[in-house]
């Protein structure tokens, strides 16, 4: 029996979700925008939004997704400690989703495709315009409600990350308060960095060797601006930067383990990830180059603003 007056509670077993995100991130190689975006060799599944592609000399089977205008304004303290201090990234998203073809908005523009739409993914003024008459290019114009989003790093660093996702402001809320003791609020934070991304993604639904991800695979093409910066061209100092990333996503669940174990577990899931993921990647250097180092929008835009101080 325990002395008088003591008692010992076992820890609780609950059903524990968490989001696991791993990503390395790569700069475009020589082959890869012949083969991601060589229409000529896509097959079409009926009149889907998704594309299965089944290129020649790919290693790899992809599902073209819709592409994407993506608006994230980010918010952090005057002096940017969750980012700085505690790995914590939050933002409000905005997304428009773009037409299934994803030259169709310079067919429209223009009347056809021209190597220059392959080469270039830029967000220029005309695309940003035509959101104002979203029925005349065929796709969407932003959604009404921003959504609320923060990433915790957990592991790796800039270049290959691995992230606890949270959605939705009341868990974002929770988890700022929790990074920073309790002593910052939602509420408290201000925009820091205010960027537009033009979004082409397509998901690997079959490895080299014939099998399946481990996780959800995607492969992701960013052209980032400032959110009411003109890229047409005639401002040559106007922020512009492409990245690549490759991420594994997988949604974590466990019936029988407390919180610290559930913890550990998905530490041990994140790591798996992050070493498939590499393999993936160096793998295949001709469509991801991480020579020169890459480089991630928010250290590319932050070097950018340090250039014309």
């Amino acid at each position: 029996m325990h002395p008088k007056g003591f008692k010992f509670a076992a820890p609780q077993l609950r059903r524990i979700v968490s989001n696991v995100e791993v990503e390395r991130k790569f700069n475009p190689g020589p082959k890869f925008a012949s083969l991601f975006f060589n229409n000529n060799r896509t097959k079409t599944e009926t009149q889907s939004l998704k594309v299965l592609s089944a290129h020649e000399g790919l290693p790899f089977t992809i599902l073209r997704l819709p592409g994407q205008l993506i608006r994230d304004i980010y918010y952090d303290t005057h002096d940017d400690e969750l980012c700085r201090l505690r790995g914590l990234w939050v933002r409000q998203r905005r997304i428009s989703v773009l037409p299934h073809d994803p030259f169709q908005i310079e067919k429209n523009l223009n009347g056809d495709v021209t190597s220059e739409c392959i080469k270039s993914l830029a967000v220029d003024d005309r695309l940003v315009n035509s959101i104002l008459f979203p029925s005349r290019f065929g796709w969407s114009s932003f959604r009404d409600k921003a959504e609320w989003n923060a990433k915790l790093r957990v592991g790796g660093h800039f270049n290959n990350s691995q992230f606890v996702e949270f959605d939705g402001k009341e868990n974002v809320s929770a988890e700022i308060l929790r990074a920073s003791e309790m002593k910052t609020k939602l509420e408290d934070l201000q925009v820091t960095v205010d960027l537009q991304t033009r979004r082409q993604s397509w998901e690997v639904t079959q490895l080299a060797d014939g099998t399946t991800p481990s996780a959800k695979m995607t492969v992701v093409l960013d052209e980032v601006t400032e959110t009411d910066a003109s890229v047409d061209g005639s401002d040559d100092s106007a922020f512009l930067h492409t990245i690549g990333e490759v991420e594994l996503f997988q949604q974590l669940v466990t019936e029988d383990k407390d919180d610290t174990e559930h913890e550990l577990y998905r530490k041990e899931i994140a790591a798996k990830r992050m070493e498939e993921l590499k393999e993936f990647v160096l793998g295949n250097p001709d469509l991801f180059s991480t020579t020169p180092k890459p480089v991630g929008k928010l250290s590319a835009y932050e070097a950018w603003k340090a250039s014309r101080r």
